[in-house]
């Protein structure tokens, strides 16, 4: 998918304003506790949006998959080295592994795409 500028910006733009409006509310309604947690679903989705980048998913396929798959399989991955390390260690070394396979997958993707 290629955006224009002009059209990067408006998303840019308009993903912001919905952003500080989600903060908001959940600041209203939970204080800062509320404010952690979006922020968290935020942070365990992206590695999800990045690897599914790799696969022709349009942009609205990627979010929703990414927003589905970061709390189930990044809360598994997280139990499972939970029972081996700390649990913020373990928080840490999840997000580090899917970052990674993330790379590794958009390297892998790049080489094959010049192989042929």
């Amino acid at each position: 998918m290629s955006l224009k500028n002009n059209d990067l910006n408006e998303l840019i733009i308009s993903l912001s304003v919905m952003l500080l409006a989600i903060l908001v509310f959940s600041f209203v309604l939970f204080g800062i506790a509320g404010i952690r947690v979006v922020l968290a679903i935020i942070f365990i989705s992206v590695p999800f949006y990045l690897i599914l980048h790799n696969f022709g998913l349009s942009e609205g396929e990627k979010f929703v998959f990414s927003a589905l798959l970061g709390p189930t399989l990044f809360s598994s991955l997280t139990y499972l080295l939970g029972l081996v390390m700390s649990f913020r260690i373990a928080i840490a070394a999840a997000f580090i592994i899917l970052i990674c396979i993330a790379v590794a997958l958009t390297k892998y993707r790049n080489f094959e795409k010049a192989g042929n």
